[in-house]
């Protein structure tokens, strides 16, 4: 009952929201000496109203190689952004994400933090960083669970080079304030072409790495995918 108060008391600010959304997908199919089989899907949902953003994402990929299956990892995440100056905003934000073969079955992360703009030129050039709190429950695909206290850093820079072309780079670091050798460092490099006003090609290499993985597996995963982007 609570919920649906709230709801309704929120219902007039969502209707006076401005809407977009952010979808990708990605396929990557090949047979004869090879037989492989890839799908990626991403999604950014963002209700912007006043000095306030809420955002949902979504992130998926599936992959097998001669139908035995080789990568699967999920994430999902809710966000909420308060803007208190013009250059600085605050944040809390909750997700869930799982990768199978990193030996994480369910990973949930709260956090808490702020976010700065050195640069603010929409269609030109952003560039923004974040810090902030994090704390993390894990529960391993060894049926371990773990609670870590974490910090987490975060830049993303783009650059528009024309109406139809960009780049974008971003960094992530998360240093373990419960141990010092679980740190993680994530990395994306893309640049996106705009086939309309719609539709893009987006073209990206993305670094994800876990100096202390949960099982006996590597320490840094890469992937090099080429997606369909539809914005609207």
């Amino acid at each position: 009952m609570k919920l649906l108060i709230g709801l309704f008391l929120l219902a007039p600010l969502f209707a006076r929201a401005d809407f977009t959304n952010d979808a990708e997908l990605g396929v990557i199919v090949t047979n004869g000496n090879s037989k492989t089989q890839s799908l990626s899907v991403k999604n950014q949902s963002r209700y912007t109203w006043v000095k306030n953003v809420m955002q949902f994402n979504l992130l998926g990929l599936r992959a097998e190689n001669r139908d035995v299956l080789s990568a699967k990892n999920w994430a999902l995440a809710l966000r909420y952004e308060r803007e208190l100056s013009p250059e600085f905003n605050g944040f809390a934000a909750q997700s869930a994400e799982g990768d199978r073969f990193n030996g994480i079955r369910q990973r949930f992360n709260s956090d808490l933090g702020g976010k700065f703009y050195f640069d603010k030129r929409e269609k030109d050039f952003l560039w923004f960083a974040e810090a902030g709190y994090r704390f993390t429950k894990e529960n391993s695909t060894a049926n371990v669970q773990n609670n870590f206290q974490k910090l987490r850093l975060y830049s993303e820079a783009e650059k528009y080079w024309s109406p139809t072309v960009s780049t974008k780079l971003w960094a992530e670091y998360l240093p373990n304030l419960s141990l010092s050798e679980g740190w993680l460092l994530n990395s994306e490099a893309s640049v996106a072409a705009a086939l309309n006003a719609t539709f893009a090609v987006k073209t990206a290499y993305l670094l994800r790495y876990n100096n202390l993985p949960p099982v006996a597996a590597g320490k840094s995963d890469t992937g090099f995918t080429t997606s369909l982007v539809a914005k609207f």
